[in-house]
């Protein structure tokens, strides 16, 4: 069971996270504003990216339900749960990549591919320090710095759609 004073800890961790990522939203678009500008086109696809995450989450949550009736996951439940919400915003980022519409008009793109990489350096290494103290598996079963390791390969898989739909732009280019 989860004691009190972890429980507080994420959740301050959680809300320290979303202050910091206001900042660095605004860091990223040229305007400093903290909403990205979509075209109409952009607002479209993205509706759709958003749907298909929004189904991805459900039949994983789903399946994930029906296998803790008979199946002990490899995960505690805090972390199962993320790599459904971490699967979510995949499935919308890498969508939203392919058809064009993830970047908004006020971003700056060399902004955005630099923080995509730090944040994926930044998990990787926080996961492999709790691998290296021995904090990532215990009991049979992935522990809470897991996520980080989930995060990272989030942000590595998002980058790597990005890099591949940017090549195969430049060659439709050619």
């Amino acid at each position: 069971m989860y004691n009190s004073a972890r429980m507080i800890g994420v959740t301050i961790g959680i809300i320290v996270g979303l202050i910091i990522a206001i900042f660095i939203i605004r860091y990223v678009n040229r305007n400093k504003k903290l909403t990205t500008e979509y075209d109409e086109m952009q607002k479209q696809i993205r509706g759709e990216g958003y749907k298909y995450a929004f189904y991805s989450v459900m039949i994983l949550e789903a399946v994930l339900c029906v296998l803790t009736l008979g199946v002990v996951l490899p995960a505690e439940p805090y972390v199962v749960h993320f790599f459904a919400i971490f699967v979510g915003i995949t499935v919308q980022a890498c969508y939203c990549i392919w058809k064009g519409a993830y970047i908004g008009q006020n971003t700056n793109l060399q902004r955005y591919i630099i923080l995509m990489a730090v944040v994926s350096v930044l998990n990787f290494s926080s996961a492999f320090m709790a691998w290296r103290a021995g904090e990532l598996f215990a009991d049979g079963k992935f522990q809470a710095p897991a996520v980080n390791l989930l995060c990272g390969l989030m942000f590595a898989v998002i980058g790597i759609v990005g890099l591949v739909k940017k090549v195969t732009d430049r060659e439709e280019e050619a």
